[in-house]
């Protein structure tokens, strides 16, 4: 069964033997034997996946080292590689299995180059371009730090493919430009509200909000005029009530009650008609009985046309 194990554990790195192994001559020999045999304590394999590829694609490395772990500790095995033009994404993924004494240690880079280093086109071929990878470096180093087992695992040649034309490639070359487009019609535009509706909407709008605000300007203007116009309101109609009972008076030939009505006559004219008010004041106390035409005269002046007691029509 164990015997089984190995044959199949090692049956699963034969297609690495093709990419590239190492197994050292100058490798010190187990003195005990060892289970990948040829009483060697560790052997190298090394590849990469796919071996062709497009620009821009991302490329897999690995590396693989096969120990006998009565000869091999995993912690002190290093590797070194060396990948250029291409660059990992990122740091390798390290798997450990082992089946008794038979150790297996895989790292594993995602391998990717965008820079004009790998661009696969050159002068040779307008198609592809081979790239050499490093070889791959393994050193077992003992607890004292030396190293103990050094090995070297030849990575395969990677071919890397254009995605462009040969005409295209050929027109980068001779630097010239080839312009290429299509164009494609758009769909026409879709709204949720129609563009004319929303520009009458905002008009109306915004005449109403014009409106609202020359009522609120007016409204505000208008609070400076009601004091005085009520004012004058009350005056002419205290002005009128005191002809209306002067004239009701000389019906009645009531002098004293036209005396008071002609006074009070007096009192109510305005300021802006000082002569009228002291006329109608004099008349309010001459010796003499006022005279109708006198006070008629008053009130005309004062823009009040009554006759008899009674406003004219």
């Amino acid at each position: 069964m164990k015997r089984a194990t190995v044959v199949a554990v090692a049956a699963s790195l034969l297609v690495a033997l093709v990419v590239g192994s190492s197994a050292d001559a100058s490798l010190p020999l187990t003195p005990g034997g060892s289970v990948l045999g040829r009483r060697l304590p560790l052997k190298v394999y090394a590849s990469v996946a796919p071996p062709a590829h497009q620009f821009g694609t991302v490329v897999t490395a690995r590396v693989a080292v096969l120990a006998d772990s009565k000869w091999v500790a995993p912690s002190n095995v290093h590797v070194a590689v060396h990948f250029a033009p291409y660059r990992p994404t990122g740091p390798p993924t390290v798997v450990r299995t082992s089946n008794g004494r038979l150790l297996q240690i895989t790292w594993t880079w995602k391998l990717l180059c965008l820079t004009t280093k790998c661009l696969p086109v050159t002068r040779a071929s307008s198609i592809s371009h081979i790239f050499h990878f490093g070889n791959a470096h393994v050193e077992y180093v003992s607890p004292t730090g030396t190293v103990r087992y050094a090995l070297n695992a030849r990575f395969q040649k990677v071919l890397a493919l254009t995605r462009l034309t040969p005409s295209v490639v050929a027109a980068a070359l001779n630097h010239i430009l080839i312009w290429q487009y299509h164009i494609t019609p758009l769909p026409g535009p879709h709204y949720r509200v129609s563009p004319d509706l929303l520009f009458w909407l905002a008009v109306a709008l915004a005449c109403v909000l014009g409106a609202a605000g020359v009522a609120l300007v007016a409204r505000w203007a208008l609070q400076f005029r009601p004091a005085r116009a009520k004012e004058d309101a009350l005056r002419s109609s205290s002005l009128e009530r005191a002809l209306t009972l002067f004239f009701c008076a000389r019906a009645h030939d009531d002098e004293t009650l036209q005396r008071k009505a002609l006074e009070r006559v007096a009192d109510e004219l305005p300021f802006d008609v000082h002569e009228l008010s002291e006329t109608a004041r004099a008349l309010a106390w001459s010796p003499e009985t006022p005279e109708e035409e006198e006070v008629q005269e008053i009130s005309e002046r004062a823009g009040i046309h009554r006759r008899n007691g009674e406003p004219e029509p």
